[in-house]
């Protein structure tokens, strides 16, 4: 039965009727937000489980682009540091879904919704945050070897200008960055914001309950 049934109704009934239904209507809260959390978990395991398939992918030619700027050990470096940060975050997410209870109150499951948006949003501002990051800092240190971008940029040796080579690779390398951006974001909008949303809507119902009481 849906939330806004309830909602309607309660606030006419008998008190003794009304806690009844106070008390249904925390218990639909309650697992409706507990459904919530582990989606949350689930997205985030099919994420990781995503990036890390996509890692074998990619062609080994693109990867000697790396070895020409002599960029594999930082690489390796930066992809562990990642992906322990993303592990940290799905155990995160899983304490946040063990944690919720049906005996917590109205005020701590309230508490508990707050915690779990709090750390999804903090998720994908580090996800965001690092590909502006980590694109911005390996612009530069590709930047900082003209020669071997030059060389990476133009391999048949084309009459083109260091300058213009440059200029490409800038242009290009910013187009891309945005590009991945706004779908990585418009993924997250569509996954983690409805889940969200949700949430947040779980928590104006809880809200509602506990002034009620």
């Amino acid at each position: 039965m849906d939330l806004e049934k309830y909602k309607k109704s309660w606030e006419n009934q008998p008190v003794e009727t009304n806690a009844v239904s106070n008390i249904d209507v925390y218990k639909m809260s309650h697992s409706k937000s507990s459904s919530v959390v582990k989606w949350i978990l689930i997205v985030g395991i099919l994420e990781l489980i995503f990036w890390t398939s996509l890692t074998f992918l990619i062609p080994q030619k693109y990867m000697e682009v790396y070895k020409d700027f002599k960029l594999m050990e930082l690489l390796k470096a930066t992809t562990y540091v990642h992906y322990v940060v993303i592990f940290v975050f799905l155990i995160l997410f899983y304490r946040n879904y063990n944690s919720i209870s049906i005996t917590d109150s109205t005020k701590r499951l309230m508490n508990k919704i707050l915690s779990v948006r709090k750390t999804v949003r903090y998720y994908v501002y580090y996800n965001l945050g690092t590909i502006i990051v980590s694109n911005i800092v390996l612009m530069f240190i590709l930047l900082g070897q003209p020669d071997v971008l030059t060389k990476v940029m133009n391999p048949n040796g084309l009459n083109i200008e260091t300058n213009t080579v440059i200029t490409i690779f800038i242009v290009t390398s910013a187009i891309l960055v945005v590009i991945t951006f706004t779908i990585i974001w418009l993924f997250y909008k569509f996954t983690y914001g409805r889940l969200l949303k949700k949430l947040h809507e779980n928590y104006k119902e809880l809200d509602h309950l506990e002034h009620l009481n």
